[in-house]
């Protein structure tokens, strides 16, 4: 956690064509970078961008630091407690720890992320998509697995690929898809006001009906199921 003695860390935003970026958490008011030069600009924030003879940026920062990566190739990986994160790939594993916001675009890779303390969203045309906890997420893409283990609320749109979603039951629940499985879990004691219609596919609903959340799955071709867990 910050310490509330020091000013909050300066804002970072790295930026790379290619090659692999790794930020980790350190002590308070740490900030040092390895295969990169350092830009402090005159609104605040730092600017870190690759050394032409290095193949990857490897930066330590403060814990609470708001981070930007932008890059078109490479593995992106966040390590620790960090504010606000957004991460623009073309290509390339993305892993981000911890996060208070989480915002992720990309067209192809695996995304990891951790915990994300408020909205976690996912941008992303062809890739297998894992958030472990978030308040809420947000993911949109064409293809791949969308699992979503404890979330607040969720809002997926995907074409293609299996989506599971594991929430506690306190906001709604919205899925769109054409192709493929979609599994809710809710607590056992959730009574879900469920919406569930697939043109042809198998539509199970295991728990109670009532008015604790909203649980709305709309597919084309593929089963539903809303169970607890």
């Amino acid at each position: 956690m910050p310490d509330p003695a020091m000013p909050d860390p300066a804002p970072l935003k790295i930026t790379t064509r290619s090659g692999n970026v790794r930020v980790v958490v350190g002590a308070p008011g740490e900030l040092s970078v390895v295969g990169g030069t350092i830009e402090r600009r005159d609104d605040g924030t730092v600017h870190i961008r690759r050394e032409p003879s290095s193949n990857s940026i490897e930066v330590r920062c403060a814990p609470g630091t708001d981070v930007t990566v932008g890059t078109a190739s490479g593995k992106v990986e966040l390590i620790g407690a960090l504010g606000a994160v957004r991460v623009a790939t073309v290509s390339g594993r993305i892993r981000v720890d911890e996060g208070t916001r989480i915002d992720v675009r990309t067209k192809s890779g695996k995304i990891e992320i951790g915990t994300c303390a408020g909205d976690c969203r996912i941008m992303s045309k062809s890739s297998a998509v894992h958030v472990r906890k978030a308040g809420r997420a947000t993911v949109a893409g064409v293809s791949g697995v969308v699992f979503l283990e404890d979330v607040g609320g969720a809002e997926v749109k995907t074409v293609s690929g299996k989506v599971a979603v594991g929430s506690t039951g306190s906001d709604r629940i919205s899925v769109h898809t054409v192709s493929g499985k979609v599994d809710v879990r809710l607590p056992s004691a959730t009574r879900p006001s469920a919406r569930l219609r697939s043109l042809s596919g198998r539509v199970n609903c295991e728990l109670a009906p009532g008015d604790d959340c909203e649980v709305a799955v709309v597919s084309v071709s593929g089963a539903i199921k809303v169970s607890s867990g």
